[in-house]
């Protein structure tokens, strides 16, 4: 089953030299806090549904989808930017849409 994105964005994950992940994420729900103004709400990056693969270094737009949509979503808007976490901070990103 597909799940609804609540937004969509560019992701950039760090290169390893840079601190990022030293294997690719593959195209798969993939879970993580995503921080957004010093607070961290866990997520889904619906890499699946993009049918796209994250390598480091990479820039993608990506489906997000939120377990908690009701405590982040009315916060965001397009531009607001965000980084994601795996025993420390992997990728950031732009919010590109809100979706409805």
């Amino acid at each position: 089953m597909a799940l609804q994105p609540d937004i969509v964005a560019r992701v950039s994950l760090y290169p390893a030299d840079k601190g990022g992940r030293q294997k690719p994420i593959p195209p798969i729900r993939f879970g993580c806090p995503f921080f957004f103004e010093g607070e961290g709400f866990d997520c889904r990056l619906l890499l699946d549904q993009a049918g796209v693969s994250l390598e480091p270094g990479d820039t993608v737009e990506v489906p997000i989808k939120f377990v908690h949509p009701e405590l982040v979503k009315p916060r965001l808007q397009s531009g607001a930017r965000f980084t994601l976490w795996e025993a420390g901070d992997f990728a950031d990103g732009e919010v590109l849409k809100v979706v409805a």
